[in-house]
């Protein structure tokens, strides 16, 4: 038998890979895209590229943590000091003087320390005289209390985010107050989907005999967003030689790039020579997985990453975590790395399957308070079912078809995974 890596669309080139040699090709052809400078506004949801570091000492002068008085540790080393009080610091000014012996300055939170004083006595510890000259300490107080020393947090130049990273609400604040204006990113991915078959209709319109809806296109839009890249539909393309080249041809614009169903042998199983016509080199097609076996990924002539997607809902979901997930962060700088897995105790025993291929079935996982993360299968009809996956939030993995006994230990893929 003979690898389809670097062929062409033929009889010949379809053995089956298994599931690391299908990671191992698209790992060896997915690069990061060429990185870009953007506004701190236009950061959100982009992937760093470079580090962000910090433009200056944080905080950038000792900060008082509490409303309270700035104090003399000297001053206040037994409780019942009287001390004077010169003045009041809000957060955002500075001292205009220094405390000396007995002195002290009223302080808000945040407010820069001033000069001379040591510690920050909170205000609930504390007695003020009724003209407000005057506060007693009502605790002992020892250097260093309630304040934040300059550059405690982050010194200038430090790492505060490190590449790869989805800037998200944290990571934002992080950089906002590092002083990061301009952030250098990973382009957004757009990704083409293509569903064909002349038995798929839109949601809203009127089935006719032997026409279901088509699913695949909302699922697998969903699924790019959730994967961090931005959808662009082509829309249902027909089972037709030229309609069929037209559809792709405008798909290719695009990095990535995927078509559900026709992927198999049938009559009108036509995309795999559609798009060999259009340049694409295809790395492999089918793979010893279940569901998903006809999956395929092909590189197009300028680089795009294409992926045939089999028809079944379940199928098809299964492929787009496997294998385009990867792909789409690969491109944002991350690792091209399959989806993590967690281990989990089974809840119900697994009966032996017929089919020896690796499955990743549709499964609930939770925690358990005695077990910890405990994982069930859903009730599930095979790959056309999408039902079953609704109820899903993991997927379960079977690398073999042995059966296990409620209580064994089993991987599973969380389908909230970051």
């Amino acid at each position: 038998m003979t690898s389809c890596a670097d062929s062409n669309w033929g009889a010949d080139d379809h053995r089956l890979l298994t599931l690391d040699e299908a990671w191992s090709l698209i790992t060896a052809e997915a690069r990061p895209l060429q990185p870009e400078k953007v506004s701190f506004e236009q950061a959100a949801g982009r992937v760093l590229a470079s580090p962000v570091l910090a433009s200056d000492d944080y905080p950038a002068f000792d900060k008082a943590m509490m409303d309270g008085f700035a104090v003399r540790a000297s001053d206040c080393r037994e409780p019942g000091a009287s001390l004077h009080v010169l003045g009041l610091v809000a957060a955002g000014r500075v001292a205009q003087q220094s405390i000396g012996p007995s002195q002290t300055i009223q302080v808000n939170t945040g407010a820069p320390v001033p000069g001379g004083a040591d510690a920050v006595v909170r205000v609930e510890d504390t007695t003020m005289s009724a003209d407000g000259k005057r506060v007693t300490i009502n605790v002992a107080v020892g250097p260093g209390k309630h304040i934040a020393p300059q550059g405690s947090d982050r010194k200038k130049h430090d790492l505060v985010l490190p590449p790869p990273m989805t800037l998200q609400a944290a990571q934002l604040a992080a950089a906002a107050t590092a002083g990061a204006s301009e952030l250098e990113v990973y382009p957004e991915v757009t990704v083409a989907v293509a569903t064909t078959g002349d038995e798929l209709v839109p949601v809203g319109q009127s089935r006719k005999p032997g026409q279901i809806y088509e699913s695949n296109s909302p699922m697998l839009a969903a699924l790019m967003r959730e994967f961090g890249a931005s959808p662009y539909e082509i829309g249902r393309v027909r089972d037709e030689p030229t309609a069929l080249k037209k559809a792709l041809s405008e798909a290719l614009h695009y990095p990535v790039v995927i078509t559900v169903g026709g992927m198999s042998m049938g009559t009108h199983d036509l995309v795999p020579q559609a798009f060999v016509e259009l340049g694409i080199t295809w790395k492999f097609h089918g793979v010893l997985v279940r569901p998903g076996k006809p999956v395929a990924y092909g590189r197009g002539p300028d680089g795009q990453h294409v992926f045939g997607l089999p028809g079944n809902p379940v199928s098809a979901f299964v492929c787009a975590w496997l294998f385009v997930r990867m792909t789409v962060r690969a491109l944002q700088g991350h690792p091209a790395l399959p989806p993590t897995r967690l281990r989990a105790t089974l809840t119900k025993t697994l009966m032996p399957a017929r089919d020896p291929r690796p499955a990743f079935v549709p499964a609930r996982v939770w925690n358990n308070e005695k077990a910890g993360l405990v994982a069930e299968p859903c009730a599930w009809g095979g790959s056309g079912d999408p039902f079953g996956l609704a109820l899903a939030n993991a997927l379960m993995v079977r690398e073999t078809p042995i059966g296990a006994v409620a209580g064994s230990p089993i991987d599973v893929i969380l389908l909230s995974m970051p």
